[in-house]
């Protein structure tokens, strides 16, 4: 193995979190490489589906070829460069490349139709473009005409394939960029060292374009000292070591994912494994086996269909147990909460089937070596958190948003709050303005908007707070709740204002169910589509011998309806009257992040599922109000 060139005078040993004054990522990385070049960094499936390491020495090597092969290409201090992939080692080379040598990296999420990524090169200027599949590479190059500055595109080597023409002037080989960089480094050893030297904690680090849910994205301007700012607060209360490992399967793309399994690998010193897909995740998380990790709700929802499933399949005494100690968790996570007592002899068969059954579901899931486990990016039903407490794995809530970072809030593992995502991180302040608006201040918040002087205004007041968009409260303890979305703020024709936010949750909280939109604004009462989840239509389906799984099939179904209309009851109950559905429809198909229905992050984009089913939406409004005055009619 080469050795590394990656060196800094500066660099010292520090522990994680005892990062002194002036430090950027770059300081630690440099202490990394330099420590533990010997150690794995990274792990990645190969086409024989075995796990291949990436040492820290080599990463740190590839790292200083790609800067010091983008600084052959020309790009400068304070230039922007995108990449366009799924996750992967390559992603994270990257990245730290570009910051290496002072420029500005601009994710850019790889499911992106051609002319959502014109739009952001374009927005950001950027000069170069990582891409990952000869797809990526199209939907760039269809966009040419308007990427005045785009001066090269970088192909991950193994996107490289026959219909791929290296002869177009502006694309290389990910290889070839960084054959480049090894011999400029070969001239000059000191290249990337001195420019990373230059890296200052003001400078500008990345733009992160939002997922645009409510209008075009928006690249919020993060600096290195909102990376380390983040990163001080976070391992305030997660320790990390170099023992930690993380499975990197969100989208990189986005700052939560590149916040945990890529900046907070390089915190840590530990390893980051690379799931296939988020198909396979629960096979590569039993495999990598996190010390830290995050997920979306969806996906704890799916853990659970998965594990209560296959309860319910298994044979035996096996098969017994483990429904015996499902059955439980409700129970355990109630008195957990200091809501209730479990009966003294139903305790101790929880504690004594936990050490059994408990331990091996665990296993099972990959998550026994797990210090915390969080969910965050999207509101999740509490009874799902107490669901998981109830088998031994306490969910940590958390907030925050691309603007702050990552993280503004989070629930300390020692002290839950089930219903709110925590108290304010250490360093960050949150206060509720007077119309319920979560407002925040502190050293993660971002600069504002690239080139959107009114954006940013309106985002970070002239003190300094930034307006979340989000509504909240703060309990006696000083825990955040957040009950809704300015914009997603319904009002009725009879003046009632609603957040649609938990009925939406508690609609979503039952299996059927993928997504639930709320619908209302200036209408007389609400309604619901309903977005069915395929894999849970299946086995019911199955379980009621209908012959078909087919949605559109089934979207007039009788005995689906019944099913459907106790979920919607079911959720009225637990809301005013005011806010109870009325009527409801079924959408024909599920909603998806290719169909731009979705957020890389599984939220619904509301006003591109209310634009493209308007139809169905004006249907539950046409008939007559004495009708509608029903508790609800689908």
């Amino acid at each position: 193995m080469r050795t590394t060139n990656i060196t800094s005078s500066s660099a010292t040993d520090r522990g994680s979190g005892d990062w002194p004054p002036g430090t950027t990522i770059l300081d630690i990385l440099v202490d990394r490489v330099r420590d533990q070049a010997g150690r794995p960094a990274l792990r990645a499936r190969d086409e024989q589906r075995q796990w291949q390491v990436t040492t820290w020495g080599e990463f740190g090597r590839h790292i200083d070829e790609v800067a010091a092969g983008l600084h052959q290409l020309g790009v400068e201090a304070g230039d922007r460069v995108a990449i366009l992939s799924t996750n992967r080692g390559e992603w994270q080379e990257a990245d730290l490349g570009i910051l290496s040598i002072g420029a500005i990296s601009v994710p850019v999420y790889p499911t992106s139709a051609a002319p959502q990524v014109g739009y952001i090169l374009a927005d950001s200027a950027s000069s170069v473009c990582f891409v990952e599949t000869p797809e990526h590479l199209r939907r760039v190059l269809q966009q040419r005409d308007q990427l005045v500055g785009l001066r090269h595109v970088v192909v991950f080597s193994d996107g490289i394939s026959e219909d791929i023409a290296l002869n177009d002037p502006i694309v290389l080989s990910f290889e070839h960029l960084r054959a480049l960089g090894a011999q400029a480094l070969t001239a000059d050893g000191e290249i990337v060292a001195r420019a990373r030297r230059s890296v200052k904690p003001d400078d500008v680090a990345t733009l992160v374009y939002t997922s645009g849910t409510t209008g075009p994205p928006k690249g919020a301007v993060l600096a290195h000292a909102n990376i380390m700012s983040t990163l001080r607060s976070v391992t305030r209360i997660v320790p990390l070591s170099v023992d930690d490992r993380f499975l990197s399967f969100l989208p990189l793309s986005h700052i939560t994912e590149r916040s945990v399994s890529h900046f907070g690998l390089i915190a840590a010193g530990g390893e980051t494994w690379f799931a296939r897909s988020i198909s396979t995740v629960a096979e590569d998380l039993a495999e990598c086996h996190p010390t830290i990790f995050f997920a979306v709700p969806r996906v704890w929802e799916k853990f659970r269909e998965g594990v209560e499933e296959q309860a319910a399949h298994l044979a035996g005494t096996r098969g017994v147990l483990a429904r015996r100690y499902l059955s439980h968790a409700f129970a355990r996570a109630r008195e957990l909460e200091g809501l209730g007592y479990m009966p003294f002899l139903e305790k101790v068969e929880w504690l004594a089937l936990d050490r059994v059954v408990g331990a091996a579901l665990r296993r099972r899931l990959g998550l026994d070596h797990a210090r915390i486990v969080v969910s965050g990016a999207a509101p999740i039903h509490p009874d799902l958190l107490r669901w998981f407490s109830g088998i031994g794995l306490r969910i940590a809530e958390g907030y925050g948003q691309t603007e702050v970072a990552l993280v503004t809030t989070l629930n300390p593992t020692h002290s839950i709050h089930i219903g709110t995502v925590g108290p304010a991180v250490p360093g960050v302040s949150v206060r509720i303005a007077p119309d319920g608006e979560v407002l925040v201040k502190g050293g993660n918040v971002c600069r504002g908007y690239w080139h959107n002087e009114t954006g940013s205004h309106e985002l970070i007041d002239d003190d300094g707070w930034l307006h979340s968009g989000d509504l909240g409260v703060l309990d006696d303890h000083r825990y955040l709740r957040i009950t809704g979305r300015k914009k997603d703020l319904i009002i009725t024709a009879h003046g009632k204002n609603i957040s649609p936010q938990n009925l939406e949750t508690d609609l979503a909280a039952n299996a059927l169910v993928g997504q639930a939109i709320v619908i209302g604004d200036g209408r007389r009462y609400l309604t619901a589509l309903l977005a069915l989840d395929g894999a849970a239509l299946e086995h019911w389906a199955g379980d009621h011998a209908k012959g078909t799984a087919d949605m559109e099939a089934l979207a007039h179904d009788p005995d689906l309806h019944v099913e459907l209309d106790a979920i919607v009851r079911a959720a009225n109950e637990r809301h005013s009257h005011v806010e109870h559905i009325r009527k409801w429809r079924i959408l024909p198909r599920e909603l998806t992040i290719a169909s731009g229905e979705l957020t890389p992050t599984l939220k619904v984009k509301r006003s591109v599922v209310n634009e493209r089913f308007d139809d169905l939406i004006a249907e539950m409004y046409e008939e007559a109000s004495e009708n509608a005055q029903q508790p609800v009619a689908h």
